[in-house]
C-alpha cells in the first residue's frame, strides 16, 4: 500500500505541473491578440493652397510725402462696377472694382486737391472732410461701351474708419472716372492694382 500511495502521489503532482485543467490559470490574464500585420497609418493629405486674387503689382510701402501717384492703363475700356471703403490696421482702404467686355488694367492719377470739382461741368462737389483726394481712374468707358452700369450709390460714408470721412463717385467723362475721398486731414497714401477682378486700391495712412 505504501508503494501504491507513493505512485499515486507522484502521478497527481505530475498532472498539476503539466496544467491538466481545461480552464485558464487563475490570476494570469489572457493575453490580447496581436494583429497579424503592423497597423497602417495613412499619410496626411496635403493642404490645398487658399484661392486668392493674383496681385498685379506688389503692394508698395507708404511714401513719406503726399505727392501725386500715377499709372498708365492697358486694354479695356473698363467700367466701375462697385466701390468699397473699410478700415485696416494702420490705414483706411478704398477699393474701386472694374470690369468690361474687353480685359484690361486701369490706370490712375491720385492727388490732393483744394476743392473737389466735377470733371464734366467744373461745378463744386460737396465732400465731407478737411482734405480731399481726387482719384481719376483712366482706361474706362461709358456703360454702353463696357457693358457695366455705373454704381447706383454715389456716396459712401463708412463706419469705423480713422481718416476717411466719405467717398463720392462723380462719374465717367471722356475716358476717365473721377471720385473723391474726403479725409480728416492730409495723410500719406499709396495706390496699386489688383487683378481678377481688376481693382484700384487706395490706402490712406491713419497712424
Amino acid at each position: 500500500m505504501t508503494t501504491r500511495t507513493a505512485v499515486l502521489g507522484a502521478l497527481m503532482a505530475g498532472c498539476l505541473l503539466a496544467g491538466c485543467s481545461h480552464g485558464g490559470t487563475a490570476g494570469v490574464p489572457t493575453p490580447s491578440r496581436t494583429p497579424s500585420g503592423s497597423p497602417t497609418t495613412s499619410a496626411p493629405s496635403p493642404t490645398a493652397a487658399p484661392t486668392a486674387s493674383r496681385v498685379a503689382a506688389s503692394t508698395p510701402p507708404f511714401p513719406a510725402n503726399t505727392l501725386a501717384d500715377t499709372a498708365q492703363p492697358t486694354g479695356g475700356p473698363l467700367g466701375l462696377r462697385v466701390a468699397r471703403v473699410a478700415p485696416q490696421p494702420g490705414y483706411d482702404r478704398v477699393v474701386l472694382e472694374l470690369a468690361g467686355k474687353v480685359p484690361g488694367q486701369p490706370g490712375w492719377r491720385v492727388e490732393y486737391v483744394s476743392q473737389p470739382t466735377s470733371d464734366g461741368s467744373g461745378n463744386p462737389v460737396a465732400v465731407r472732410g478737411a482734405a480731399y483726394l481726387q482719384v481719376i481712374v483712366t482706361g474706362v468707358g461709358y456703360p454702353v461701351d463696357t457693358g457695366v452700369p455705373e454704381p447706383a450709390t454715389r456716396r459712401i460714408r463708412p463706419a469705423g474708419t480713422a481718416v476717411v470721412r466719405e467717398l463720392v463717385l462723380d462719374g465717367v467723362f471722356e475716358g476717365q472716372y473721377t471720385a473723391f475721398v474726403g479725409l480728416t486731414g492730409k495723410r500719406p497714401f499709396r495706390v496699386f492694382r489688383l487683378s481678377n477682378p481688376a481693382r484700384v486700391v487706395i490706402d490712406v495712412l491713419s497712424t
